[in-house]
């Protein structure tokens, strides 16, 4: 193979992999798209004399990046700069990721430089979960999230589990593929394991998805919102009080004596409230007024909330700003709150913020990322987190409710930790109107069904201009909207106090993955030279 074949299949390697995330094609692709990547590696390991380690960074790099614009080539619609600063970043992590196991096979051999493929690129997955200015987005495991019938399984592995599966299959089609061509007879073994890899995990979650059964006992009947405000033309021109008249009079015409929960979506209230004066706040009470004939309803609505801090030198929180004159410190947050009749507001404030839009610093190391990260869009002053999850828990059936809010949703360990907390059903409060009519808020949504399975929580969805829902344990979404409409849609969830292996052990395989790969990485470039010094003395 000459440079321009070998570049031909990065660039089909790439577009393989982007057709997982459109909205028409099965994620099960994902099963075959890398090979192109194993047979650009494979061939360069075989001959060492007419490339350098490096080329094969530079022939998969397009391939990853072409990748990349497929999946989020909607963040344009939001910031062109900032698309390209997202695409290129994720694209050089996976393709360095990629290249470091391929470094290691040269150094260490071919069973060193296989199990590195695998390690170090879900190394680079647990880097994406767990480092704030890196997106999980791209996650190979989350590429089968329209596939729920063969992904039931996550909820002992998570979505690692799939991107494992994603990469063995890969891993033993491209050496299948290697050995026809050098015709070797032990080609068979290899045809077996990849049945094996494919049909095993298959079979065992189809068996699971038919055989599973939800808790039908002391359902709850939510109503969901779904106002259809759009953000860049309504959202700050339409004054907040007549955007939430319109939200009341959507709920007014479904609920009832039997309602429990009223859902609406994330800042559905994006007039900022102080938390220290919420018992008066004008937003607040009308909610209380709309739900004062029926003391059974709990809201959950989204609101925009801050905190004043008494007079200080220095920022008390990371996130505090000083935004007016006054030179005294605040802090922003994007909240859900849980409003019911005679109690306190619950509120919750978002936690996993989105770098470049909510995630602004003015002290710390972080002050240094807001310069560097390109702005979006969204709120300029930044959010504040908090560092524990809570659930709602409703003030007459106790059912407990984790609020999750928007790109939460992502990060399935930071879901269980709801679960963890006694959540027996899951809701998430949206605004996907950002991305308008792209793939963007459609993944998101696939994605809430990962989080079902995972945890096995029924989940309520709603979103301002997305697609609002709700998804059983399977991962199955019914009472579905459409999207760009108003709407208000009635159903009724179950609790489910279930745990399973995933909400008690969380992304175990990653961990494991971590572990090998510094194993790894420390045998190769530090026990090896160094042995190798020793011999030389």
């Amino acid at each position: 193979m000459n440079r321009y074949n070998l570049v031909g299949l990065s660039v089909i390697g790439g577009v393989l992999s982007g057709l997982a995330w459109t909205g028409w094609c099965s994620g099960l692709i994902l099963l075959i798209a890398f090979v192109p990547f194993f047979l650009i590696e494979n061939y360069l390991f075989e001959n060492p004399k007419r490339f350098t380690p490096n080329a094969f960074f530079l022939f998969i790099l397009p391939g990853f990046v072409i990748f990349s614009i497929i999946t989020l080539g909607w963040m344009r619609v939001a910031s062109i700069t900032g698309a390209i600063c997202v695409i290129m970043g994720l694209a050089f992590l996976m393709a360095f990721a990629t290249w470091m196991a391929h470094i290691v096979r040269l150094r260490a051999g071919t069973m060193a430089g296989f199990v590195s493929m695998i390690t170090f690129w879900l190394a680079y997955e647990f880097l994406s979960l767990n480092v704030s200015i890196v997106s999980p987005w791209l996650n190979l495991g989350n590429g089968l999230s329209k596939d729920i019938l063969f992904i039931q399984w996550y909820d002992i592995t998570g979505t690692s589990g799939g991107s494992l599966w994603i990469l063995c299959s890969n891993l033993f089609l491209a050496l299948i593929m290697v050995r026809s061509l050098t015709k070797k007879k032990e080609n068979k073994i290899y045809i077996i394991i990849w049945l094996a890899i494919i049909i095993i995990p298959s079979a065992f979650s189809i068996y699971r998805y038919n055989s599973i059964h939800p808790n039908q006992e002391n359902g709850s009947e939510v109503v969901i919102i779904q106002p259809n405000t759009d953000p860049y033309t309504e959202k700050f021109t339409i004054p907040f009080e007549d955007q939430l008249k319109k939200v009341i009079a959507l709920a007014n015409t479904e609920i009832s004596d039997k309602t429990e929960w009223v859902i609406t979506p994330e800042t559905t209230i994006d007039d900022p409230a102080n938390l220290d004066e919420l018992s008066v706040n004008k937003y607040i009470n009308m909610i209380e007024r709309m739900i004062k004939p029926y003391p059974v309803i709990n809201v959950v609505t989204g609101l925009v909330t801050y905190r004043l801090y008494p007079e200080t030198k220095d920022p008390p929180t990371v996130s505090a700003r000083r935004i007016d004159a006054s030179g005294l410190y605040y802090d922003h947050f994007n909240s859900a709150i849980q409003i019911s009749s005679g109690k306190p507001v619950g509120i919750y404030h978002k936690s996993k913020l989105v770098p470049g839009i909510e995630m602004q610093f003015s002290n710390g190391p972080g002050r240094l990322l807001t310069k560097i990260l390109p702005y979006l869009g969204g709120t300029k002053w930044g959010y504040g987190t908090q560092k524990d999850r809570v659930c709602f828990v409703h003030t007459v059936s106790s059912l407990k409710a984790a609020p999750i809010i928007c790109y939460e949703s992502v990060f399935g360990k930071f879901v269980t930790d709801y679960v963890s907390k006694g959540a027996e059903a899951l809701f998430i409060i949206t605004n996907d109107g950002w991305w308008k009519n792209t793939n963007g808020y459609k993944q998101h949504l696939f994605y809430a069904s990962l989080r079902a399975i995972e945890t096995r929580r029924p989940v309520v969805r709603t979103a301002n201009t997305g697609v609002s829902c709700i998804i059983d344990i399977r991962g199955k979404r019914t009472n579905e909207t459409i999207w760009w409409t108003r709407a208000v849609i009635k159903g009724v969830i179950y609790p489910e106090t279930r745990i399973t292996p995933y909400v008690k052990y969380g992304d175990f395989l990653l961990l494991i993955s971590v572990v090998l790969s510094g194993l790894i990485l420390f045998a190769v470039f530090i026990i090896v030279p160094v042995r190798k010094k020793i011999l030389h003395l």
